[in-house]
């Protein structure tokens, strides 16, 4: 059950170091700034955890109907994991909220008084001991959470689990000189960075959460349900045949064994099995609907009468139906790599074959393509099949062939026209976005614009971009946007995913 790394908690990470770093050197508003979108993204990502974690509880829930012996003691473990992670993660939040109560609380849009406040989380985690209190109940939980590991993985989780308490160095013209834990984090820091700096500890623990039950729920055994059933089962390698073509079935019983042969009849004809696993097969032959009958006899485990199993299964036998279909949609795109299905009723996927003019086709799996085009218009895609050695076609379907649509420009989540100020100055650049495409990850870059900016009271600047990003002799303007300014975009040229540059309509923003 455990989940990949977010990407977004990577880049959480990494950005709390480097503006942990950039502390040293600046205080200015833009760090203040960028660890207020740190700790946003810390937050987002707590929520997302927290809802992966409680998806884990629910399934111990859920082994408990099926398998209480083996869970409940797991399920136990699982709780008081969670009780205690809740209890610290509370605990830090109430830590948090003193800190920000002491840079002066919060204005009304919610946002942090006094984020370039140092004198707040020296004097409650330094002065008033809640660092090395802090320091303590962090270094027993994370004991706490290993006791719950398997003993054979004590030392890989040691190593892995992302709660760690560690203190740092740092030098002075004296030479290197070591800190306490809380010195290192707290000492002389904006409040803005203490709150990220807590916050980064609470995505710590419930990361080092979703690791503990994670390995709890892995050692339920599913091997240990038990089967009360036995019932006869058939598979046939298709149940619609071309005249001609060989009608293969399996046939066993259902939570079958390896070490007991059945004796297997099917339409008056013994079949051997071996493993317990007996193989019919018969020529295709007639068109129309078929059956094949018979039955399956277990000797009795208990040295009683032969119990015996009757099946009864029915296929077809026709003329090949080929379906030929893009998964997105009729139409194949420039550039991208457009999956397709074909299937042929009566035909194993290993036997047909795809090939088209005017692009290139690969198989990447049973039944599945990817086709790539290069010129608009139409495009043909033939499908033939080996077929008892013979080459046969089965069919063509014509698709059209179009470029990837216009993309959106927009800065932020703003398409333009009215913007918040506030909002526009803290984003970096234009974005062009694909919107209700039914390809997933196609993307546009911005290779470059023209932007003009209408101040109220000031004079008219404008910039030349060569990337997405804000060109940097408009950087100053940008920072003093207030409400009632203009931005302008013009002679925009983004590239996609085919490689061509396109001219893209200009775009203003009025800001409020």
């Amino acid at each position: 059950m455990a989940l990949p790394k977010d990407p977004r908690q990577k880049m959480i990470n990494f950005m709390y170091l480097v503006l942990t770093a950039m502390l040293a050197l600046n205080v200015s508003a833009e760090i203040l700034n960028a660890f207020s979108i740190v700790n946003n993204s810390i937050n987002t990502s707590n929520n997302s955890l927290t809802a992966k974690n409680n998806f884990i509880y629910s399934q111990f829930e859920a082994q408990m109907k099926d398998n209480a012996a083996k869970t409940a003691p797991l399920k136990a473990k699982a709780e008081e994991v969670k009780k205690l992670s809740a209890d610290m993660y509370s605990y830090l939040e109430s830590l948090k909220e003193t800190i920000v109560t002491a840079a002066g609380g919060k204005d009304e849009h919610g946002e942090m008084k006094g984020k370039d406040n140092l004198d707040a989380a020296t004097r409650i985690m330094e002065n008033e001991k809640k660092g090395p209190d802090l320091e303590a109940r962090l270094t027993k939980l994370r004991t706490q959470l290993l006791s719950y590991v398997d003993p054979k993985k004590k030392d890989q989780f040691e190593k892995t689990l992302p709660l760690k308490i560690e203190v740092g160095k740092s030098g002075n013209e004296h030479g290197n000189l070591n800190k306490s834990w809380t010195t290192y984090h707290f000492n002389m820091v904006p409040a803005v960075a203490a709150v990220t700096i807590l916050g980064k500890f609470q995505n710590d623990i419930k990361n080092s959460e979703s690791a503990i039950i994670d390995d709890l729920f892995r050692q339920i055994d599913a091997s240990t349900f038990k089967f009360d059933k036995v019932r006869p089962f058939i598979s046939l390698n298709s149940k619609n045949l071309m005249e001609g073509q060989t009608l293969t079935a399996q046939i066993a019983v259902g939570a079958y064994s390896t070490t007991v042969n059945p004796t297997i009849v099917v339409n008056g004809q013994t079949i051997t099995a071996t493993e317990g696993l007996g193989t019919f097969t018969a020529a295709a032959s007639g068109i129309g609907e078929k059956t094949i009958s018979g039955t399956i006899t277990l000797p009795s485990p208990t040295g009683g009468a032969p119990e015996s199993y009757p099946f009864t299964e029915t296929y077809n036998v026709g003329a090949s139906t080929t379906s030929i279909s893009a998964d997105k949609m009729n139409v194949l795109y420039i550039g991208l790599q457009n999956p397709i299905s074909i299937s042929a009723a009566g035909v194993p996927a290993e036997s047909v074959s795809a090939s088209i003019n005017g692009g290139t086709i690969s198989k990447r799996g049973s039944g599945e393509y990817v086709v790539t085009v290069s010129q608009p218009g139409k495009a043909v895609i033939n499908v033939v099949a080996n077929v008892d050695g013979k080459v046969k076609s089965l069919g063509q379907k014509e698709f059209r062939v179009k470029r990837v649509p216009d993309p959106v420009l927009k800065v932020g989540v703003n398409k333009g026209g009215s913007m918040k100020a506030a909002d526009f100055k803290v984003q970096g650049g234009l974005r062009a976005d694909l919107e209700d495409f039914e390809f997933e990850g196609v993307k546009y870059e911005v290779i470059g614009y023209r932007v003009g900016i209408q101040a109220k009271g000031r004079e008219y600047t404008e910039g030349d971009a060569t990337s997405a990003y804000f060109p940097g002799n408009v950087a100053g303007s940008i920072r003093s946007l207030r409400p009632g300014d203009e931005v302008y975009f013009e002679n925009v040229k983004v590239k996609g995913p085919d490689g061509v540059v396109r001219p893209m309509p200009s775009t203003i923003f009025k800001l409020n």
